[in-house]
């Protein structure tokens, strides 16, 4: 077959005629103008990269045959562990998109197809059209100038990730992660368009999907959601197809940042733990193996940890030998700046996944003690949480007493700090919430309501609620994790800093509220969290403690100038003074972030 092709392009003769009596040389030779051809579009380039680890298999087959054994170890078998890992590219490319972009551009199609007989997303019709279109492997002809751009870019994306799946490495594009997963229809939409765009691999419906399709859970409400979503997408046929394809695995990416800001900071770690326990539990009823993608970020209100304490807090079962993550931001140059750290990293990362594969049980144990007790202490956590975000003026509040606004100014991101225009809590993306309440020294995203929680919990079960926490905090690595990062995080917090931001506040009187109750709220979590660990804020962690204490006056001058700057950038718009204050602000928030370690 290597001479076949070689012999197309005319090149076999030359090799044999350089190279006369050495096969072995000559083979090579022939795999390294393959390897040419594959890289020029040439016409003996290599179909697949398992076609050239095929040839490499071959030649270090006969290698060991003959007595060379450590040429083949030596030369071959290290080429043989890059092509494994990595075919014909450096990283397999994932595709992100928002379930509401996908159901618009499907609703247009509908529209322009049936004109006739119009479906609206959400409806017992929309969900009936696409499974019909699924199971009868409908295809489009459209007149590409009647799509809207946006119905355009998405097909044209498409239509991009069908040339590379059926090119030489089809592993060059990863998987289509859907954002803001809601619903299984939301994933049937994708699979729709999917094949709309040529991706079957049967043209009558009985095939399969060439492409990883990936649902991403992002609030509270949709973890809850979750298990019901997976179990009514496995149900449909064409997925269970597509998922046999690919293993009989299916990818689910969790999202840290937007169940945080809908939640808290312990709510929506417990969320995440019941929703992974239960995802796995669906996919044992459909043999199906569930790996997990999270999407974290570099702070602990995202998902930020140690790695390795942060996988051993996993539940048990929900690491079956594979696990994603997301690095983010600064976290990437801390993490994998030089050759060392990164290889410190993948090794902690492998250990985790490792210990953690083998030291579970594929259905997970359980404590039902504390997961009873977790259960009630995230439910008065968040109910704590929501009532500050209920407070009257408190939106105001977040816009004026800190820099979320500015942030869009910074030479960094994609993504403007709300959704579509709209002004309310919900629509503020989580990213700049996180970041902005740290860059004014609240913090909250990292530790509000965990006090109330723990203290209704102690006052309504009394001594014996103290010694279940207690036993909680030595034998649950989750419950451990919670109170070291909080902790850690109320170190950072200053609520004297705080007040500085809270004065920019228009209506004191709603500014002096909440910040009094922002306050209290800080007050009562370090001091029960300090009866927890028994012992002084962050004693625990006396490199932490000395890295931010070494760090600490100079940012409080900082944040003093940063409030400063504040004030004159918004007293002073449309003016000279104005952008040169805007300049000095926007150096106050990197240095803060850098301060901290990260930014949101």
């Amino acid at each position: 077959m290597l001479q076949t092709a070689l012999d197309r392009s005319g090149q076999a003769q030359a090799i044999a005629a350089r190279n006369p009596d050495e096969p072995l040389r000559q083979f090579a030779s022939a795999m390294l103008a393959r390897l040419a051809a594959t890289r020029d579009g040439g016409t003996s380039a290599y179909l697949s990269a398992e076609t050239f680890r095929a040839d490499l298999s071959a030649l270090s087959s006969v290698l060991e045959a003959i007595g060379g054994r450590a040429v083949a170890k030596r030369f071959v078998r290290p080429l043989l562990w890059q092509v494994g890992s990595f075919g014909f590219r450096t990283v397999s490319l994932d595709i992100r998109q928002n379930s509401t972009v996908v159901n618009r551009v499907l609703a247009e199609l509908f529209a322009l197809t049936h004109p006739a007989d119009p479906v609206a997303a959400g409806t017992p019709q929309w969900s009936a059209r696409i499974r019909a279109g699924l199971s009868q492997g409908e295809r489009l002809e459209i007149d590409e100038g009647r799509l809207s751009p946006e119905a355009s870019e998405l097909l044209s994306t498409f239509s991009v990730i069908r040339e590379h799946i059926l090119s030489s490495d089809a592993d060059a594009v990863g998987s289509f992660i859907l954002s803001m997963t809601r619903s299984a229809d939301d994933l049937l939409a994708v699979y729709l368009l999917a094949q709309y765009c040529g991706l079957s691999t049967a043209p009558d419906g009985g095939g399969t999907i060439r492409l990883r399709i990936v649902p991403l859970f992002e609030t509270i409400a949709d973890l809850q959601a979750a298990p019901g979503i997976l179990n009514g997408l496995l149900g449909v046929s064409l997925v269970r197809r597509t998922t046999q394809d690919f293993g009989a695995r299916q990818e689910i990416m969790l999202g840290y940042s937007d169940s945080n800001k809908d939640g808290g900071f312990l709510a929506s770690n417990w969320e995440l733990a019941k929703a992974q326990k239960r995802l796995a539990a669906v996919g044992r009823k459909h043999k199906v193996r569930i790996s997990f993608f999270h999407g974290r970020g570099g702070s602990v209100s995202r998902g930020g940890a140690p790695t390795g304490r942060a996988i051993a807090a996993q539940p048990a079962g929900t690491v079956t030998g594979t696990m994603r993550v997301t690095e983010q931001g600064e976290v990437v140059s801390s993490k994998f700046a030089n050759r060392g750290t990164g290889l410190n990293q993948l090794e902690i990362l492998a250990a985790g996944v490792l210990a953690h594969s083998v030291g579970s049980p594929a259905d997970g144990e359980t404590t039902p003690e504390f997961d009873e007790a977790l259960e009630a202490l995230a439910g008065m956590s968040q109910a704590s949480y929501a009532g500050l975000m209920a407070e009257p003026g408190f939106l105001d509040y977040f816009n004026q007493a800190s820099p979320v606004a500015e942030l869009a100014l910074l030479k960094m991101g994609s993504r403007p700090d709300r959704r579509f225009g709209a002004s309310g809590i919900a629509d503020l993306r989580a990213i700049p919430w996180v970041f902005a309440w740290s860059q004014n020294r609240h913090l909250l995203t990292g530790w509000y309501g965990i006090g109330s929680a723990l203290s209704s919990f102690v006052t309504v079960r009394g001594e014996a609620g103290r010694e279940l926490l207690a036993r909680m905090f030595e034998h649950s690595r989750f419950f451990r994790l919670i109170v070291d990062e909080a902790e850690k995080t109320l170190y950072q917090a200053d609520m004297e800093i705080a007040q500085l931001y809270a004065s920019l506040v228009s209506d004191s009187d709603a500014a002096r509220r909440i910040h009094a109750r922002v306050a209290a709220e800080y007050e009562l979590t370090r001091r029960l969290i300090g009866d927890l660990t028994g012992g002084d804020l962050s004693a625990r962690f006396p490199m932490f403690k000395r890295r931010f204490d070494n760090l600490r006056r100079q940012m409080d001058d900082i944040h003093r100038l940063q409030a400063h700057l504040l004030r004159e950038v918004r007293a002073n718009t449309g003016t000279a003074d104005q952008k040169r204050a805007t300049d000095a602000l926007l150096v106050s928030i990197n240095c803060i972030s850098a301060g901290l370690g990260w930014t949101g």
